[in-house]
């Protein structure tokens, strides 16, 4: 995030150095430094350059927002847990605090094995995935 926040600076640097240039090429026009011909290249140049960087700093302003929010939602949630750490009965009070929904799919019987799906959407972080879970359930994530 640190880095996007640095580019997005550096977009706006430019943005704001680009309007300097324009505004010393049309001096220079009026002064006459500059030809038409030259000074219409340049302006060109400078405005396609200014729409890119504006469109890259909706982006990455958006980008920004987007991992803010999901850091407070994580922030949130392990909050959440933490009332919870000696849980010894799951209660209706509990499970409202946790858990946002719960999704049984249907049953499958591929490997001959009655299988059936479960998945489980959070509070504040939506559905974990299998392969976080088992690596915490066996101890591989710290």
């Amino acid at each position: 995030m640190s880095g996007k926040r640095r580019t997005l600076q550096k977009s706006e640097n430019r943005i704001a150095e680009l309007d300097r240039l324009f505004k010393r090429i049309y001096e220079d026009v009026v002064a006459g430094w500059l030809s038409e011909a030259r000074f219409q290249m340049l302006s060109d140049d400078y405005e396609k350059e200014q729409t890119e960087l504006w469109e890259r700093i909706a982006v990455l302003a958006k980008e920004i927002t987007e991992q803010e929010d999901h850091a407070d939602n994580v922030d949130h949630f392990i909050r959440t847990v933490k009332k919870y750490l000696c849980l010894t009965e799951l209660t209706p009070a509990t499970l409202n605090d946790l858990v946002k929904a719960v999704y049984v799919h249907a049953p499958g019987k591929s490997s001959g094995h009655r299988v059936q799906d479960v998945n489980i959407n959070y509070n504040y972080i939506g559905i974990l995935p299998v392969s976080l879970l088992n690596d915490l359930i066996n101890g591989s994530v710290a």
